[in-house]
């Protein structure tokens, strides 16, 4: 029986044993290979040398114990020395005198010896060249070695990453033999969650995309996970990745696996946590000189990854106390965690947002699926990752800030003083006919990238981490300006404001979901689907599936109330909204949530129902802007019990903190009031939007507006009945539930059920 082959990096070879030490921050890391890339070009095209080869591609095998390594790379100049004796080039980005580093000698010695295997030569010289961004040569290092010399030399880097990787390969081949025949971890599937799962197979297999609606209830992130571990221990793919637009997505997850697990499936899952969340310093400053988490990183990190080998669940809080007993960064440490996970669950951000996006996630070896919950968020994600804008305000904040902590006559202070001058410049002239981003502010921004990426470089903070991230956004977006993007203006002559916005994520979504082996997006709202697959992107052969709801109707007590609330109308309705709210209420025992459409809205409503008769022992509660999650906990912890004195009612916003992603099943809530049709603001994004799919032949205004404003309202009356025993009352307040486009985007759905429709 043939032994596994691994295909591995040169890289990753020589930095098995031979690493730098200290974790930099990532906007400085970003700028040195951006530098380093531009410095790699530079040299490679001004190279003089006799029969000068680019990028040459080499490969050797090593045969280990249990395995054999792939060892692939790219050398970046192979020429003939004027001896006649060939040399291999290594390109670094360095500094004035710049000492000869070990790894990127021994860099060097594998290309060394995968050449000499593959000609008929007996020497060759090494050549670390360091160069600066422009690739001038700066510090240069020759040696000649021998083929046997290099073989040795190989075979000892390997022989480290061999044994690595054959502890990787033991630990999967006892996951997969408790992955076949794993059992679902309940006793019978829920109505719907046998042919989602089969479903969700399916496409996994056959490396396809599914689109797939199905209601609140019946176990949709257990049926994704479930089919998903089979296809891994089919070796159909190494890695799930299973993405959540909220942490409650996490969590849900997180437990499935957790399920999964006590039923056999050894199993490692892995929990990304925003650095935000996770990092444990008082003060987050990133630079090893004032992190001790930072200062010897990956000196330490082996010795987290070796111990991190031998678990199986590693979410936030065991990623933490991992972290603190190697003491190294939670939030890097779980990033590296990711890479030898089986399941890994975190945000979208990490595959579909360009800037934060791991492209190891999803090029590893066997590939990755990927399982991306309540999919109908994901198109307005991406087109603000892919959107940015840039504002006089920011930009003279910025400044401050850094006039402070560096002075005046800082570089990077000057640099953002050029990017304000072209700013106010732009201001001052025909701002609002702008159709495209104007040069001179796309230079100043690529001055204040490469500015703040030095400052990065030489241990400068948050005034630099912050330009650097502005900047990079905006020059991002602006050299990619095409026609699916508009160019936004607003806020006059003394706060000028550019916005970049894409207005279609469908080519991008598409794109980074062609890497993966198989797609499932899921969620209680895609239908219809036609206008899903155009904001998500499809081809041909990707599947839909629709479940009808599990619930029977008569769990739903459900009545339109037909008040004109469109935006014209609404202080002169406010109290009849008010009324028909207090109506329900004194009709109907329980906990309740109301939802607006915005937070003045509510704050309208809300101070006419504190003046309503027979209220005043209702404990009314807010939702507020901007909540963390703690302070959304504590006003969920008011649903928890049912209350003997009075209930709780939570005033709550379409599309806000719980309107989704919130489990509130029995006694807990009782009542769902849905104010408006949930319609969108139509600011100038939206409406931009709108023009544009008008302008390629589709409806804007049903797919900018109505759709959207119909997700929200689906999911917050998903709120109420979550299981079969559940029962209570919905009450939806608008006219335009009885327009006919309404009550078909209703239909199939519980609600419409409900109402007959």
């Amino acid at each position: 029986m043939s032994k596994p082959v691994v295909r591995i990096s040169v890289r990753a070879v020589v930095e098995t044993t031979l690493h730098e030490s200290d974790l930099t921050p990532a906007a400085s890391s970003a700028q040195r290979m951006q530098e380093g890339a531009i410095a790699h070009r530079a040299r490679q095209s001004s190279a003089q040398e006799r029969e000068y080869r680019r990028e040459v591609a080499l490969s050797c095998d090593y045969e280990g114990e249990a395995l054999t390594l792939h060892v692939t790379g790219r050398a970046d100049g192979i020429f003939l020395r004027e001896d006649g004796v060939t040399a291999i080039e290594e390109i670094k980005l360095g500094a004035e005198n710049q000492p000869l580093l070990p790894a990127h000698r021994a860099q060097a010695a594998v290309y060394g010896h995968m050449l000499l295997e593959g000609e008929d030569m007996d020497r060759v010289c090494l050549r670390v060249l360091y160069v600066d961004a422009r690739g001038g040569a700066l510090a240069m290092y020759e040696e000649e070695q021998s083929r046997e010399s290099l073989r040795v030399e190989f075979e000892t880097l390997c022989a480290a990453a061999c044994a690595w990787e054959e502890r990787k390969l033991k630990r999967r081949q006892a996951r997969d033999g408790t992955l076949e025949g794993l059992p679902f971890p309940f006793g019978t599937y829920r109505a719907g969650q046998r042919k989602f799962a089969a479903n969700v197979y399916i496409a996994l297999r056959d490396r396809k995309r599914l689109f797939a609606q199905a209601p609140t209830g019946i176990g949709k992130t257990m049926a994704a996970l479930y089919p998903a571990l089979r296809a891994i221990g089919e070796g159909r793919c190494s890695r799930a990745v299973f993405l959540a637009a909220r942490t409650t997505g996490r969590r849900s997850a997180m437990d499935a696996m957790d399920l999964l697990m006590q039923s056999g499936a050894r199993v490692m899952t892995a929990e990304i946590t925003a650095k935000d969340k996770i990092c444990p310093q008082a003060v987050r400053d990133c630079r090893p000189e004032h992190c001790a988490l930072a200062a010897g990183f990956y000196d330490r990190l082996p010795g987290a990854l070796a111990e991190a080998l031998g678990m199986q669940r590693l979410g936030r809080g065991e990623i933490a106390a991992l972290a603190m007993r190697h003491q190294v960064c939670p939030f890097e440490l779980s990033l590296e965690i990711a890479m030898l996970a089986d399941v890994v669950v975190c945000d979208y951000n990490y595959v579909f947002d360009p800037l934060v996006a791991m492209d190891r996630l999803m090029s590893g070896p066997g590939g990755a699926c990927l399982l991306v919950d309540e999919a109908h968020q994901l198109a307005p994600r991406v087109r603000d990752a892919y959107s940015a804008a840039v504002s006089l305000d920011e930009l003279l904040r910025l400044r401050r800030e850094t006039g402070r902590a560096l002075g005046r006559k800082n570089a990077l202070y000057r640099a953002q003083t050029r990017a304000i001058a072209a700013m106010k410049a732009l201001a001052q002239e025909d701002f609002e006919r702008m159709t495209e981003p104007p040069k001179a502010l796309l230079a100043a921004m690529q001055r204040l990238r490469e500015a703040a990426g030095e400052q990065l470089a030489l241990g400068v903070g948050a005034s630099a981490a912050d330009s650097f991230s502005l900047a990079a956004g905006y020059c991002f977006a602006a050299e990619r300006f095409d026609e699916r993007y508009a160019l936004l203006t607003s806020g006059g002559e003394k706060h000028a404001k550019i916005e970049l916005a894409l207005l279609t994520a469908a080519k991008e979504i598409l794109e980074s979901t062609k890497r993966a082996h198989g797609t499932v997006y899921f969620s209680a709202t895609l239908a219809p689907f036609e206008a899903t697959q155009k904001m998500l992107g499809s081809e041909e052969g990707d599947a839909c599936l629709m479940l009808p709801s599990p619930f029977d109707a008569a769990q739903l007590e459900a009545r339109i109330e037909p008040i004109d609330i469109r935006y014209a109308s609404r202080e002169q309705t406010a109290p009849q909204v008010a009324g028909a709210i207090a109506a329900h209420l004194k009709g109907h025992g329980g906990n309740t949530i109301v939802f607006f459409p915005s937070y003045a809205y509510m704050a309208r409503i809300g101070e006419i129902l504190m003046g309503q008769d027979g209220l005043a022992d209702e404990t009314f509660l807010r939702e507020k802007r901007g909540m963390t999650e703690e302070e959304k906990n504590a006003l969920l912890s008011a649903f928890e019990n049912p209350w003997e004195d009075g209930r709780a009612v939570l005033l709550a916003v379409l599309g806000g903190a719980f309107s989704e992603g919130v489990d509130l099943p029995g006694e807990q809530l009782k009542n769902v009031i849905v104010v408006s049709t949930g319609l969108p603001q139509p600011d100038a994004r939206v409406k931009a939007m709108q023009a544009y799919y008008d302008g390629v032949g589709e409806d804007g205004f049903d797919l900018c507006m109505t759709l959207p404003g119909m997700v929200r309202v689906i999911q917050a009356a998903g709120r109420l009945i979550r299981t079969d025993s559940d029962t209570g009352s919905l009450l939806l307040i608008d006219s335009r539930f009885r327009y006919g486009r309404i009550r078909a985007l209703l239909a199939g759905t519980l609600i419409g059920d409900a109402l007959g429709i």
